[in-house]
């Protein structure tokens, strides 16, 4: 299963750390896409997260302040719904455990 994941981290809700245990977590059971994980591997940025999006099976939305003002975010969830994508959300706060663990 392909899993997108949606998220900012403008707000500093979302880090890279957190990010890297959720990629792991995740991989354990789909294929997981986070941007600021693959990135590097990337050619056209914008493109290969609209082609991650339009190969997931699932989109998980990682939810802080910070998605009600990101463009990208807003993107993704209407092509999500156009894609007719199932979206599963979280609070970025319940994920906070893992922004600071090791």
């Amino acid at each position: 299963m392909n899993v997108f994941v949606s998220y900012t981290r403008r707000d500093g809700m979302v880090n890279i750390r957190l990010l890297k245990r959720l990629h792991g977590y995740l991989s354990g059971v789909s294929r997981p896409f986070i941007h600021a994980i693959e990135e590097r591997s990337l050619g056209w940025q914008q493109l290969a997260v609209l082609q991650a999006l339009i190969r997931s099976d699932v989109i998980l939305l990682i939810e802080s302040p910070g998605v009600k003002h990101s463009r990208w975010v807003k993107l993704e969830m209407r092509l999500a719904r156009i894609l007719l994508r199932p979206v599963v959300r979280f609070n970025a706060s319940d994920l906070a455990v893992w922004k600071n663990d090791a």
